[in-house]
C-alpha cells in the first residue's frame, strides 16, 4: 500500500511539472500571434489603399494624384486598424 501512494505521488509530480512546462511555452505564442495579428493589420490598409489608388488612377488618367491620397488614407485606417487591435488585446484601456 505504501508503494502504491509513493506511486501516485510521483505520478502527480510529474504532472505538475509537465502542466508547467506547457503554462511556459505558452505565452510566446500568444505573442507572436498578436504580433502577426497587427502586422496584418497595417498592412491590410496600406496595401489595399495603393491598390484602390492605382485602380482609380489608371480609370481617371490622374496619375500620382489618387496613389497619393488612397496611400495615406490606407495608412490611416491600417494604423486605426492596428489600435483596434491592441485595443482587444488590451494594450490599451
Amino acid at each position: 500500500m505504501n508503494k502504491l501512494k509513493k506511486l501516485e505521488t510521483k505520478i502527480n509530480d510529474v504532472k505538475k511539472s509537465k502542466m508547467h512546462v506547457k503554462q511556459q511555452y505558452q505565452k510566446p505564442a500568444l505573442n507572436y500571434s498578436i504580433a502577426i495579428n497587427i502586422s496584418i493589420e497595417l498592412i491590410t490598409g496600406i496595401g489595399l489603399g495603393v491598390f484602390l489608388g492605382l485602380m482609380i488612377d489608371n480609370y481617371l488618367q490622374t496619375k500620382p494624384l489618387m496613389f497619393i491620397i488612397c496611400f495615406i488614407l490606407g495608412t490611416l485606417v491600417g494604423f486605426y486598424n492596428m489600435f483596434k487591435t491592441l485595443k482587444r488585446y488590451k494594450f490599451f484601456k
